[in-house]
């Protein structure tokens, strides 16, 4: 019988991370799901690391490509290799939390919601390009609430704020039914497209062009770790992450001139990278929606007032946002260009407190914790229960309008 649960692991040469990636799945009870280990052309050791965990979870599926392929088509063979209802991708770096499973069922069996979404804890693993937070764990608290989001409406809002893209119910922080991914198939020939482009952000947006509505929970059922090799770090801390930039770039055989919206212009700043990405699904997908456009006056705005969040790459990425200016024949007051400052980058120790959300910093050294695994068994023992009157009521209908 075909489970119910699916879980990609795309891998990419990380034997290291993959084993405590695999370590968060095996350990879940039932006999419902399957893992499936897209494996993009890795060596003998991860084929060992595998094989390991096959030993103690038969259901764990290795694929391997006998060459390296760009991320999306690896992605993709993957998915094409799940025989589940629903699908989730979890990067070979993060991790489910032991309970994640079970709420999953709960939910769904509640709900029968064809998107179901999430939010994550975050684990920064030891060797992470972000010194100061390395061997870090966030861990989000607050009401454990689940509510069915107006996909129009969040499509709407995702285009209003062209840099954002950590609210989209990506298969990549949720679970997506087999029926969405086929109809995405069945009119692009592929669910990862446009192929070029970052998949985990635009299956956000395909989920929700191809939705009326999706469920998400507030509480985090996964934790998303940053290691060394994290593409997402790489290019969020610029400076630090060259190196792997690099590789990302040379394995898609792409530049970054390539990747690049004709409307924008070539950087590696997230600023700009971020709505190129949103701008090619809008070709693709709704290229005459009047409600669906980037404005580029916001791009040079978020990317001149992000300048010293990566203070090393400052005159890079301001040279990129005022030529982006002056291509669009935008004038930009030298009052609002934020002197350089070298900010103090310093790991959260401890509880902060926004509104009815709490996020505790925890230095994984004095909890002796190494690895995402770990992580996630103690974001376990610090999270909430999810509420259980969500359990046997109805979920919440979401508010239909744009905020």
């Amino acid at each position: 019988m075909d489970p119910t649960f699916s879980i990609v692991v795309p891998t990419r040469q990380r034997p290291d991370t993959l084993l405590g990636t695999l370590a968060t799945l095996i350990w879940h009870p039932g006999d419902d799901y399957e893992i499936v280990v897209a494996d993009n052309f890795g060596d003998d050791e991860v084929t060992a690391v595998i094989r390991a965990v096959q030993e103690r979870h038969p259901r764990v599926k290795h694929i391997r490509s006998d060459r390296v392929l760009p991320m999306s088509e690896n992605w993709e063979r993957g998915v094409a290799a799940c025989r589940g209802e629903y699908i989730s991708i979890l990067g070979d770096d993060d991790g489910f939390l032991p309970s994640t499973l079970g709420v999953v069922r709960k939910l769904l069996a509640l709900t029968n919601a064809r998107v179901l979404s999430w939010e994550m804890h975050t684990y920064w693993w030891p060797d992470t390009v972000a010194h100061w937070n390395r061997n870090r764990l966030y861990v989000t608290l607050g009401a454990g609430d689940v509510r069915w989001a107006d996909s129009r409406a969040d499509l709407v809002n995702s285009y209003r704020r062209p840099v954002e893209f950590g609210h989209l119910p990506t298969i990549y922080n949720g679970f997506v039914h087999r029926e969405i991914i086929n109809t995405v198939i069945d009119r692009f020939g592929a669910y990862f497209v446009p192929r070029e482009m970052s998949p985990d952000v635009t299956s956000g947006i395909l989920n929700l062009t191809h939705t009326s509505r999706y469920l998400h929970s507030l509480r985090p059922l996964a934790v998303r770790g940053n290691s060394k090799r994290s593409t997402g770090t790489s290019f969020w801390i610029g400076s630090a992450g060259k190196e792997q930039q690099s590789i990302y770039l040379k394995e898609e055989g792409i530049t970054v001139e390539q990747l690049t919206h004709p409307s924008l212009i070539p950087s590696r700043s997230l600023a700009i990278c971020i709505p190129s990405i949103k701008l090619y699904v809008k070709d693709l997908l709704f290229p005459h929606d009047p409600e669906l456009e980037i404005d580029r006056r916001e791009v040079v705005r978020v990317a001149i007032g992000s300048l010293n969040m990566d203070a090393d790459a400052y005159d890079q990425n301001l040279r990129d946002a005022l030529r982006l200016a002056d291509k669009i024949g935008l004038a930009v007051d030298p009052a609002s260009i934020p002197a350089k400052s070298q900010m103090v980058q310093k790991g959260l120790q401890g509880p902060v407190i926004s509104g009815n959300t709490v996020e505790i910093g925890i230095d994984c050294d004095l909890a002796n914790v190494f690895n995402i695994a770990g992580a996630a068994r103690l974001a376990e023992a610090l999270s909430p229960e999810l509420n259980r009157s969500l359990m046997d009521t109805e979920v919440a209908e979401p508010e239909r309008k744009a905020g």
